[in-house]
C-alpha cells in the first residue's frame, strides 16, 4: 500500500465518525463552537491511534467515542479555567 491510498483510508475512516464526534462534543459542551473544536481535536488524535486505523467498525466507534468525551472534557476544563481568570 503506497502513501496515498494510506491516507486515503484514513481520511476516509475518519470521516466516518466525523459527525459522531461532533455530536459526542455537542451534547457534553451545549454549543457549536466548542463541540467543532473538540470533534476536530477528537479526529486529530484518532488519525494518530494506530488502533483506530486497525481495528473494526465497533472498537472505531468506541475510540471515537472516548476521544471526543476527552477533547470535549479538556475544552470544557480550558473554558472553566478562562472564566475562573476573568472573573
Amino acid at each position: 500500500m503506497n502513501g496515498t491510498t494510506a491516507l486515503h483510508d484514513t481520511i476516509s475512516l475518519l470521516r466516518g465518525v466525523e459527525h459522531y464526534c461532533f455530536q459526542v462534543a455537542y451534547y457534553l459542551l451545549g454549543n457549536d463552537l466548542d463541540a467543532a473544536e473538540a470533534g476536530k481535536n477528537a479526529l486529530l488524535a484518532l488519525a494518530r491511534d494506530r488502533r483506530f486505523l486497525d481495528g473494526g467498525e465497533d472498537e472505531r466507534k468506541r475510540l471515537a467515542k472516548s476521544a471526543a468525551v476527552a477533547c470535549a472534557m479538556k475544552r470544557a476544563g480550558a473554558a472553566a479555567a478562562a472564566a475562573q481568570k476573568s472573573g
